[in-house]
């Protein structure tokens, strides 16, 4: 006999979505903290992206067909929702106007966020979190290769500071 309680399914439901929760809070602050100014709507936004995943696969249940459509969905409405973070920027003078991709790693955190929801909701919460580490790994770095002018066409960072330089703190495509 196991010292161990049995978990109930909503119980387990429950601690899932608030797995889905902090992981959401994690991503979320880390993006918040990549703006000059607070930025309190990103930490909403990515926790309410992790918990709806989780929620929508939950609520599919057990049949693997149901949750591979739902699934399917999450990924489809997630992609639209990361579209709108990436802005094209084609200011500048006439003929010399070299478009510059904003918000590349907003869009691909939102995508992230949803993954990790899913992911809680579906399989193992140790994996979610082995990818939050690695996320968070990731996302911490700051590219200070962007003000060498090169590939990322920001043209240098004419004595600014690499935050103030993009919309989303480093997002150039």
């Amino acid at each position: 006999m196991s010292w161990v309680p049995a978990i109930t399914v909503d119980l387990e439901a429950l601690l899932r979505m608030g797995l889905a929760v902090l992981c959401g809070m994690a991503v979320g602050y880390n993006r918040a903290q990549h703006f000059s100014e607070p930025q309190p709507n990103r930490v909403r936004v990515h926790v309410l992206v992790g918990l709806s995943a989780c929620l929508m696969v939950l609520a599919s249940g057990p049949d693997p067909e149901a949750r591979s459509r739902v699934i399917q969905g999450v990924a489809t409405g997630i992609g639209f929702l990361g579209a709108g973070e990436i802005l094209v920027d084609r200011s500048g003078h006439r003929g010399h106007s070299t478009p510059q991709v904003h918000g590349l790693t907003s869009a691909a955190s939102i995508w992230f966020t949803a993954a990790l929801g899913v992911t809680v909701a579906a399989s193992t919460p140790v994996l979610a979190m082995a990818a939050l580490v690695l996320a968070l790994i990731v996302l911490s770095q700051h590219g200070h290769d962007h003000g060498n002018g090169g590939s990322h066409g920001n043209g240098g960072s004419h004595g600014n500071s690499h935050r103030d330089q993009t919309s989303d703190g480093g997002d150039h495509g």
